[in-house]
């Protein structure tokens, strides 16, 4: 899950060469990381709070625990990790970061040279989710991911 974003709207009338009609449709809309997805503090939207990483770690972990060996956030001297480590069923190590862009290969660590020559072009491309990744890094992973896609494409169509 990518991390979250703050929206803010400024509706100030700025737009002094504009017509009335413009300058109550005009906005500006700024984007940054942060905790959690919130509007301006005199906003009347509310949104609902974002994960956070460890939602999402506990969440792969979960859903995921009979196709990977292991998932866990990577300890940090602040106070919110950013990374993830996640090892395969092939004990290959994939450290993800996560930010407002998506999740970034940050590093593949195996044993196995064709895996380390493989996935060499992955590090540092962003993915949506830490499936794509694992799509691409992990054929055990793949092959059980496309098996669970069949077997819920044919629940659906009984």
């Amino acid at each position: 899950m990518a991390a979250p974003l703050s929206l803010a709207i400024d509706t100030s009338q700025q737009h002094s060469t504009s017509s009335p009609q413009q300058d109550q449709m005009a906005a500006t809309v700024t984007s940054s990381a942060s905790p959690g997805l919130s509007a301006s503090p005199s906003s009347p939207y509310s949104f609902a709070p974002a994960l956070s990483l460890a939602d999402d770690v506990a969440a792969l972990a979960s859903e995921y625990s009979p196709m990977l060996l292991d998932v866990a956030p990577v300890p940090s001297t602040c106070k919110v990790s950013t990374e993830v480590d996640i090892r395969t069923k092939e004990h290959t190590q994939v450290r993800l970061s996560v930010s407002a862009r998506g999740w970034t290969v940050e590093r593949i660590e195996s044993d196995d040279a064709a895996v380390k020559l493989q996935c060499h072009d992955l590090i540092g491309a962003t993915f949506e989710d830490p499936e794509a990744v694992l799509l691409r890094v992990s054929p055990a992973f793949a092959r059980e991911w496309q098996s669970r896609l069949v077997e819920q494409l044919e629940m659906l169509a009984s």
